[in-house]
């Protein structure tokens, strides 16, 4: 007896080991049960972008220079001044005090730096568009859009990195050293992905995949996974620093956010079936995007599309687009 005791206890054990964690039903599924549509919250706007800066601080952007920050979780949002009415596209945000904005058009670049919180922001001008920004700590960042900026003493002082004629898209790392750079080679109009393992003094080309004639819209990192966020609804996903690659077919994604490698949040836009009288949507995964169940909002009095998603934590959201004024809020 005890003989068969000893051997099942072996085969329990081995069993778990087996198992994978991440496949168990007995995770929490995330739900839209606590979905918030903020009405009246925002000027009318296009919002291109919103970003944490801590629990109950966050910051929208629009297309035409506006900056607006909440320290309410979205409740309510106060217009800082800009001094621009270009195109913002992107922030990074050290801390609750630091935070850069990127933007442009055309020839036109622009980066936007706080030091206090958004109560004051300097400006800096370059040539050629800035679509994305980011930082690998407090003095080390990146510009990238016309062309690709390295900053090494927090943001007083940019010099470009010259890795051909490119147009750079997205850039996020790892860590200090391994990062992703996303561009178009522009005879080709290829998407291209570079790395670098030693913070950005050089790059590399990987080869290693053909990403085809994609826009790459945002770089998540997380638990030591790149995702992608491409046109058409793709997610290129590498779970080893771009040695090797996986293409996800989502239902086509202006943006997203991955809460882990399982679960995950998109946003983007949905038509009536004869075509007019878009609005936005919102979608939701709890098995790597192998099946969705989605949300619409109403129509274009609230959201002509969602642009962006950001989490502070796992359990609380804000999502943002080309509006009426609206923004929404998730809880999970």
């Amino acid at each position: 007896m005890k003989k068969v005791s000893l051997i099942l206890i072996t085969v329990f054990n081995l069993l778990l080991l087996s198992c994978n964690c991440d496949e168990s039903p007995l995770m929490n599924q995330i739900t839209f049960d606590n979905v918030e549509i903020l009405r009246d919250v925002l000027p009318s706007e296009f919002c291109d972008a919103v970003r944490f800066s801590s629990q109950n601080t966050a910051y929208t952007i629009t297309n035409n220079g506006k900056i607006f920050k909440t320290e309410d979780e979205g409740n309510t949002w106060v217009q800082q001044n800009s001094g621009t009415e270009i195109h913002l596209y992107d922030m990074f945000f050290l801390d609750d005090l630091h935070g850069y904005i990127v933007g442009g058009a055309k020839d036109e670049g622009l980066i936007l730096k706080t030091t206090d919180g958004g109560n004051t922001w300097s400006s800096m001008n370059f040539q050629g568009e800035l679509t994305s920004i980011y930082f690998i700590n407090e003095t080390t960042g990146f510009a990238a859009g016309g062309k690709l900026f390295k900053t090494q003493d927090g943001g007083e002082t940019w010099n470009e990195v010259n890795l051909g004629f490119f147009k750079y898209q997205k850039i996020n790392f790892f860590d200090r050293e391994i990062g992703l750079l996303a561009a178009t080679d522009p005879e080709t109009l290829q998407l291209v992905v570079f790395k670098t393992i030693d913070g950005g003094i050089h790059w590399i080309k990987l080869n290693n995949i053909n990403f085809g004639l994609n826009t790459i819209h945002k770089i998540q990192i997380v638990d030591g996974i790149a995702y992608l966020f491409a046109s058409g609804g793709k997610i290129f996903k590498t779970p080893d620093m771009g040695n090797t690659w996986q293409v996800i077919t989502t239902p086509g994604l202006n943006s997203g956010y991955f809460i882990n490698k399982r679960q995950a949040i998109g946003v983007g836009q949905w038509w009536y079936r004869l075509g007019y009288f878009p609005g936005g949507i919102l979608y939701l995964t709890n098995d790597g995007w192998k099946h969705w169940e989605e949300k619409h909002t109403k129509g274009v009095e609230e959201f002509f599309s969602i642009e962006d998603i950001d989490f502070y934590n796992d359990s609380t959201a804000l999502a943002v687009g080309n509006t009426g004024g609206c923004v929404i809020r998730l809880r999970f």
